[in-house]
């Protein structure tokens, strides 16, 4: 089944990364350098999942990542970061992150992007 998966970094090798790494040739995926601009798509865009980098210039994620969530419900929102710390970590699920995944573990993402694709496991799917 696609998605719809929006990235959210400011680093393109980091966005590349995680596109390799959750993303099948049958799903949408839309790049976003801020959370500004995340913000300016979402409403658009309608992604199924959200992959935010807490560390960028402009708006604080934790911030874009309660808006997205108030306006959208139901879109998983999964942080990933350099940065794994428990306070970083609360502070995203109060935020109403649904995931939380270092940049160490990329790995970890491909389930919790798209749950239902459980059945597939990432050596089992053709990569962008």
């Amino acid at each position: 089944m696609a998605m719809k998966l929006m990235i959210v970094d400011d680093h393109a090798v980091f966005r590349h990364l995680i596109r390799q790494v959750v993303a099948t040739t049958e799903d949408t995926v839309l790049e976003c350098v801020s959370a500004d601009d995340a913000l300016k798509c979402v409403g658009v865009f309608k992604p199924d999942c959200v992959t935010m980098d807490l560390h960028m210039p402009g708006m604080n994620a934790f911030k874009a990542i309660r808006e997205i969530r108030e306006s959208h419900p139901k879109v998983r929102v999964l942080v990933v970061s350099n940065h794994d710390e428990s306070e970083l970590r609360r502070a995203a699920a109060e935020a109403g992150a649904t995931g939380y995944v270092s940049k160490e573990n990329l790995s970890e993402l491909f389930l919790l992007a798209a749950p239902h694709r459980l059945s597939a496991g990432p050596a089992n799917r053709d990569n962008n």
